[in-house]
């Protein structure tokens, strides 16, 4: 009777079922939720460093990272809200309301005089109560969150204007800094790092002998290559045995790509910097093709020839690329004055008679006479004034330029997977893209654009140049690789870390510093001596033994390397770069813009991190996930829904009590509106970082990048000497933008042709068997 049933997974993966499908990192990483806010924030990024001098030095990002905190400290607990399918519309006023009652609390004259130490924690208890309340309404009444939450937001508003009115007689509530228990609480909420008075310049044990340059530059290095490796062993198929042959070469191209680098670093002259380049160029691709050989199948190329129409991508490629070049030339790089194409009378005439047109084909398109698309030639008369209008020479000039070049390096890697072999075409994409970057060296008179995005060029395209090579000789994975098996070693990494938080700790404290700076630098260093600890396991684990899960441990590593590297750039200054920032004053004395980074900018990294991981790996995000798509459904399994969207509630109003200390700590004083409205920036926000506004889908990483996107357009604006009025027009446009190209990406990549044979689905997944039923024989026999 068992032989009825229809439990069949192994037929299933093995006849190609889709969903059994295995997919590489690049096509998993193009499914995720975030990835639209991902590409997002790098071309919006990308768009104010070209503009604005300012936004791309280590000031700029403070600025935008300081907007986007307070932010984002708020947007990842209402992404996951959002996920487990509820709403929270109180969030903003929420952070007025906790930061107002800690001051009134706390206040000798025109409060209760109970102190910082029973005020601050008698406002957290304030904040938890009221999501408490929040969620239990909801469970209890099945209303709308919508409808409780904005009872909540009308509630705590009035509340707020009433006490402040009440206890100070206007809606202004300050003197927190006359408060007892005010250094104490100030050391914790507002602290900062001061970014000029930790200078890296000198060569100690402390130090580890090195400078800063150098220290950033190795971890950039080795968390790129980290990367590529750990991208290989998750895409391509492991050999039986090493090819100790490929070995020597991988160990030859590693020794010439070195010897590259440093005579491109000992050397300054345009003959050094293209022997150099070549140098390092050979190697890394000598390094990558005998790796290849000593570490994977050799793939079959029986497989050749082309699909139809390559050729139009591959003429439509170049083509834009040698129109964005025209461009370029043509279009003046300092002009800062309005296109102005449709300006004047027939301007305000094509822009009124879009209007026009749109009501009336939307009329149309609604009773159905023409398709909704038509509806469009209307939207774009009104954009050709509007864009004349708005829209400067030099941004245009921008736009141009970066849209095309894009469209163009896209159009041949659309080109690449088209034509079998890809090896040649991709090799041709990577060759046009240092085309492209000597060009832009020629026309640019800007440094940033002759030297550093000259480099970053020749970097991607040496990048896309390694990943054809290694694509022409390894065979592609057709199951997914096991997770690494490190066993006790992560016990040792961690006992490690304690060691050397401790350890540091006691060292700060015992140099004076006060508990808060002791306690984070101690866990930063004590997290940075882990981390080393698991890098040279993952390493070692690698070169020395047959585990195959060393591919997402090494990618864990090359991402946790990059970012020491950025943090490394912003948080510490060398003496040649005060020499440059700083100046002379009338009266002699020397001025230096301070760099500071506020303690709220560390909280949103962290909330970020434990967002991202309680979602994707605890049984409460899978809860979260559950509740959010089928309340009842996973109700009937056993997740206690209630619970969890409770819990969520009350994360809400934690995160708010957070914030809204922040908040009273940097200002010392709160108007009685602070934070209304707020709620809908942090939906806004979490949409933009792929959350679904229906629930059951998301991320909460999405969540925080969406918010950098908030702060680098808040700041990027203002840096490029842009008209900040229009700022909300560009939020609202990104946000459609944001959405359809997440949507877009992810459904292209899902449509894609996966690997078969794959036995093991993503975590995420949810695989139900359902048993087939019993014949009619097989019903009167149990009977």
């Amino acid at each position: 009777m068992a032989d009825t049933t229809t439990d069949k997974p192994a037929e299933a993966a093995a006849g190609g079922d889709e969903r059994l499908a295995h997919r590489g990192p690049i096509q998993t990483l193009l499914t995720r939720p975030e990835i639209g806010a991902l590409l997002g924030a790098v071309g919006v990024w990308l768009l104010f460093w070209l503009v604005s001098a300012p936004f791309g030095t280590v000031g700029g990002t403070a600025n935008f990272l300081d907007v986007a905190a307070y932010l984002g400290l708020m947007a990842v607990p209402v992404a996951l809200l959002m996920i487990g399918g509820e709403f929270d519309l109180s969030s903003g006023a929420m952070t007025g309301a906790t930061a107002l009652i800690a001051i009134l609390l706390a206040n000798d004259i025109n409060g209760a005089g109970l102190g910082l130490h029973i005020a601050v924690p008698l406002s957290l208890a304030f904040a938890l109560a009221i999501g408490w309340f929040n969620g239990t309404v909801v469970e209890k009444t099945s209303l709308p969150s919508f409808i409780v939450t904005l009872g909540t937001f009308f509630m705590l508003i009035g509340a707020k204007l009433g006490f402040s009115k009440l206890f100070t007689n206007k809606v202004l509530v300050e003197g927190l800094d006359e408060a007892e228990g005010y250094e104490f609480w100030n050391g914790i909420f507002g602290a900062e790092w001061l970014r000029n008075s930790h200078l890296w310049d000198t060569r100690t044990w402390s130090n580890l002998w090195i400078v800063r340059d150098e220290m950033w530059a190795l971890l950039l290095i080795g968390g790129i290559a980290a990367l590529m490796i750990g991208t290989f062993e998750l895409t391509y198929s492991r050999r039986p045995s090493p090819n100790v042959a490929g070995l020597v070469v991988a160990a030859g191209g590693t020794v010439l790509a070195l010897v590259g680098l440093i005579y491109l670093l000992a050397q300054d002259g345009t003959t050094s910097n293209w022997i150099g380049g070549i140098l390092v160029a050979a190697g890394v691709l000598a390094k990558v093709a005998g790796w290849c050989r000593f570490r994977y199948e050799a793939p079959d190329r029986s497989e050749r020839g082309t699909s139809a129409r390559w050729w139009q991508y591959l003429i439509s490629g170049i083509a834009a690329l040698v129109v964005a070049m025209i461009v370029a030339v043509v279009m003046d790089a300092t002009d800062s004055s309005q296109l102005g194409f449709l300006s004047g009378s027939f301007g305000k005439f094509v822009f009124a008679l879009g209007i026009a047109v749109v009501g009336a084909l939307a009329v149309v398109a609604a009773l159905g006479r023409i398709t909704p698309g038509y509806p469009m030639l209307g939207a774009v008369l009104v954009a050709l004034p509007t864009i004349s209008f708005l829209v400067t020479v030099q941004a245009a000039r921008v736009i141009l330029f970066g849209g095309l070049a894009l469209l163009g390096i896209m159009l041949l890697w659309s080109t690449a997977r088209r034509v079998q072999p890809a090896v040649t075409v991709s090799l041709a994409i990577s060759a046009a893209i240092v085309v492209l970057a000597f060009f832009i060296q020629a026309e640019s008179a800007s440094r940033k654009l002759r030297v550093e995005l000259f480099t970053v060029l020749l970097l991607v395209a040496l990048l896309l140049a390694a990943s054809a090579v290694a694509r022409y000789l390894s065979a592609v994975r057709t199951t997914a690789p096991p997770p690494p098996q490190f066993g006790r070693w992560m016990h040792v990494c961690a006992v490690l870390g304690v060691a050397a938080f401790v350890v540091f700790a006691v060292i700060e404290l015992a140099d004076g510093d006060g508990i808060l700076y002791a306690v984070l630098t101690g866990a930063a260093k004590g997290g940075i001596v882990a981390f080393v600890a698991y890098a040279v396991g993952t390493v070692g684990r690698t070169m020395l033994t047959d585990d195959e899960g060393v591919g997402r441990a090494l990618v864990t590593v090359g991402i946790g390397s990059v970012m020491l590297s950025v943090a490394t750039r912003l948080m510490f200054v060398t003496g040649s770069e005060l020499e440059t920032i700083c100046t002379v004053g009338t009266d002699g004395e020397m001025r230096c813009p301070q760099t500071q980074f506020g303690v709220v900018v560390l909280s949103f990294l962290v909330f970020a991190a434990i967002g991202s991981w309680l979602l994707m790996r605890t049984q409460f995000g899978s809860w979260i996930m559950a509740v959010g798509g089928n309340k009842e459904a996973a109700r009937s399994v056993g997740v206690p829904a209630a619970r969890t969207k409770t819990t969520l509630f009350m994360m809400v109003s934690g995160a708010a009590w957070i914030t809204g200390m922040l908040i009273a700590f940097r200002l010392t004083a709160v108007q009685a509106n602070v934070g209304d409205g707020n709620e809908f920036r942090y939906i806004i926000v979490a949409v933009v970082g792929g959350n679904l506004l229906t629930g059951g889908y998301g991320s909460a990483l999405g969540a925080g990048i969406g918010a950098v996107i908030w702060g680098m357009i808040s700041q990027g604006i203002g840096f490029a000497q842009w008209n900040s009025d229009w700022r909300f027009l560009v939020l609202g446009a990104l946000l459609l933008v944001a959405v359809m190209v997440n949507n877009y990406v992810r459904g292209r990549a899902e449509k894609a042709p996966t690997t078969s044979g794959a036995t093991r689905p993503d975590r995420t997944e949810i695989a139900i068997v359902v048993p087939a039923e019993p014949a009619k024989g097989a019903k009167e026999e149990q009977q």
